[in-house]
């Protein structure tokens, strides 16, 4: 039998067309692949965040095209969101770097000069004074309100009592006027029966005779 031999490939490197444009949302770099299908490309991320670009393809017998392309990701974007799409018809790569949304910068906080404890005793020691020579004359003045405000109640209780007393005498006036007018109006209903009275008696007396 005779034995078949496989060549071994030969490749041909080539340098494809490369565009790459910023945007506000994200970046998108396009590769001129025309004569390279979808399968034989590849995009690829490694660890270090370093872009790569890579594909084969036959030419003619054991000889292929090939080309390798490397690209450094900026750190604001999001390599999770890396994106690829192939266009067939134009023979171009797109593959979108969407850019990460900023966080607030981090301002650090001073921490405040902590305060000598020494001066804080004798600021103590001063309020402490200061109190006690304050407490003597703040009970003064609350002494002298409540003597003021009962020198007030007393006071007010002898107007009380004035008023109460003038009121009292008159009702009293009031009811001896009311009590005269009954006393008059009686007398005169009474006047007035007795006058009638002794006009029936004497025409009485009159008929007898």
């Amino acid at each position: 039998m005779a034995s078949t031999s496989v060549e071994p490939r030969s490749y041909v490197d080539f340098e494809p067309r490369i565009e790459w444009f910023k945007g506000k949302e994200s970046d998108t770099i396009i590769v001129d692949v025309s004569g390279f299908k979808k399968e034989q490309l590849k995009v690829l991320i490694n660890s270090a965040g370093n872009l790569k670009i890579s594909g084969e393809r036959p030419i003619e017998g054991s000889h292929w095209s090939r080309f390798l392309r490397s690209f450094t990701i900026p750190k604001n974007r999001n390599t999770r969101g890396i994106q690829a799409k192939f266009d067939g018809d134009e023979g171009l790569l797109y593959v979108i770097l969407p850019i990460s949304i900023s966080t607030p910068e981090f301002i650090p906080t001073i921490p405040t000069k902590p305060q000598d404890s020494s001066t804080v005793t004798s600021s103590q020691q001063e309020a402490t004074s200061l109190g006690k020579k304050e407490a003597p004359k703040m009970q003064e003045k609350v002494e002298e309100k409540e003597k003021i405000s009962g020198e007030n109640t007393t006071e007010d209780y002898r107007e009380d009592k004035a008023t109460m007393g003038s009121a009292r005498k008159g009702s009293a006036a009031v009811a001896s006027v009311v009590n005269k007018r009954k006393l008059v109006i009686l007398c005169v209903i009474l006047g007035v029966m007795v006058s009638l009275g002794l006009a029936i008696y004497l025409s009485y007396r009159l008929k007898g005779l």
